[in-house]
């Protein structure tokens, strides 16, 4: 297939982020990655590496061999990820492919990231050249693993399967150890366990009338493709089939009727689940979104849905530690959600201290991810009598970060400690402080019990959840923006 149908194959699936799409078989489910943002990250390594060199210049000697310079073979890697990114989003690579693949790339990304910090000290000239040595063996990929390269179908096809099945981290596991508390549920029905929205705009005669709302739903609990789901967005019911869907949970996509056409600030939806067996149905849940309307003068309104309830709440997740379930540990993860206007930061990091006590002496390192976006702003802005300016950043963007503590949970296998991890539980009062660019942008707190789980939030067993709700404040910072506001 040419790349063109390829990309025109793409069909947007019911889900908060507009990134997430079903490719054709045999890629099917994924979730685009943000190919400008690793773009921005190299070039702006490869200008702090070419001032950390100096005066070393394009050539250097290192013993007998003369290496080439390594801002080039910088400049190859980030030629060479951005094509995948760009490869993975047109569905040309297979996901665990491009996950294994981004694994060495980001593995180079932070190793290079570490020998240039070294390399801005006052360091003697064979001090130097040792490093450039060991900077270019990384960016050849000989200290994390094969270079870059595309593998053979037939390499993939002799390779032993992993033990057991992937994890999808983009996803909830309710496999963990130290599961939280749950709600009642129904004998025999699956559990609503979250309802992610987005909403397309409605037009007639030109102009947008509403928006029509769509819920990509996930399930918890057995589930058969007869079995009916029935969404009622109020005034309005829609039905739609459950469908296998990733770590044990079961997925639905559904559409409100053609003719709904909302105008409010919120979308509210009751689930009800009807089984195929015996048609006996229960209602399994209620879920509420709010709404963002943007109304410019003699322009139609723009909708779209907000994040906002997810910018004050952190939460602490246990995941598998590796790429497959059941592992043989799980990992503690904070995460929190930022609103702001550029995405390309870099610093993300995070400290803990338990009754005082610093418990992360190195600080953890942060990784980004994406929630959802809006134009909250107009594209050009009137500045005087017949003229206008360009709004420099219209959309504002949630962008997630998730932080993996050195804290690993023990499975049913003995717990192998890496270098820098420690095991779980650290019983206390704990405290954490994200920073981004060298700013404070949120302080958790929560409390660990000797068995390892959290003392539970008001609010934690209102839904079922994967993940610990921990108090969360958000300070005061240039890092984020405001709604509405340049």
């Amino acid at each position: 297939m040419r790349p063109a149908l390829l990309l025109a194959a793409l069909v947007p699936l019911g889900c908060a982020s507009s990134a997430e799409y079903a490719c054709p078989d045999p890629v099917g489910q994924i979730i685009r990655d943000d190919c400008e943002a690793y773009k921005t990250k190299y070039e702006t390594l490869k200008v702090e590496l070419g001032a950390s060199l100096g005066p070393l210049g394009a050539k250097i000697a290192a013993g007998e061999q003369s290496l080439r310079d390594p801002s080039e073979l910088l400049q190859v890697l980030a030629h060479r990820t951005f094509t995948l990114c760009r490869d993975f989003n047109a569905c040309r690579v297979m996901p665990l492919e491009y996950r294994q693949r981004r694994e060495q790339t980001d593995c180079i990304f932070t190793a290079v990231t570490a020998i240039q910090s070294q390399l801005k000290e006052s360091l003697d000239a064979e001090s130097k050249a040792r490093l450039v040595k060991e900077l270019t063996r990384v960016l050849a990929g000989e200290t994390c693993g094969a270079p870059v390269t595309a593998t053979p179908a037939a390499a993939r096809a002799r390779r032993p399967k992993p033990r057991g099945t992937y994890y999808f981290s983009s996803t909830p596991w309710f496999g963990t150890r130290l599961l939280p508390p749950q709600p009642d549920a129904a004998e025999g029905f699956p559990r609503l366990v979250s309802a992610r929205f987005n909403v397309v705009h409605v037009f007639r005669d030109g102009s947008v009338i509403g928006y029509r709302p769509r819920a990509y739903l996930e399930l918890l609990g057995k589930a058969s493709p007869d079995d009916v789901i029935t969404v009622d967005w109020g005034g309005a019911s829609s039905d739609c089939n459950p469908r296998s869907g990733r770590n044990d949970l079961v997925a639905a996509s559904c559409e409100a009727p053609e003719k709904l056409a909302l105008t409010g600030a919120s979308v509210s939806i009751k689930v009800t689940y009807r089984r195929g067996a015996d048609g006996e149905s229960r209602l399994i849940g209620e879920r509420r979104a709010a709404v963002l309307i943007r109304q410019e003068k003699d322009r139609s309104p723009q909708y779209g849905v907000s994040h906002e309830d997810r910018v004050g709440q952190g939460l602490l997740i246990f995941r598998p530690e590796g790429r497959y379930v059941p592992p043989e540990a799980e990992r503690a993860h904070l995460f929190i959600v930022l609103r702001v206007r550029k995405h390309d930061w870099s610093g993300e990091t995070m400290r803990c201290w338990v009754n005082d006590k610093l418990v992360t002496k190195r600080a953890v390192e942060g990784r980004q991810g994406h929630v959802g976006q809006f134009q909250d702003l107009p594209r050009y802005r009137k500045v005087g009598r017949g003229s206008s300016r360009a709004v420099a950043e219209p959309f504002v963007y949630w962008r997630s970060v998730d932080y993996p503590l050195p804290f690993l949970v023990k499975r049913d296998a003995p717990l192998a400690l890496s270098k820098g991890d420690r095991a779980w539980p650290e019983p206390g009062d704990w405290r954490c402080v994200a920073v981004v660019n060298g700013e404070p942008v949120r302080e958790l707190r929560f409390t660990v019990r000797p068995d390892g789980r959290l003392e539970a939030l008001p609010g934690q067993t209102e839904r079922p959840r994967a993940a610990w709700l921990v108090q969360t404040r958000v300070l005061d910072n240039p890092v984020e923006t405001t709604l509405g506001r340049e």
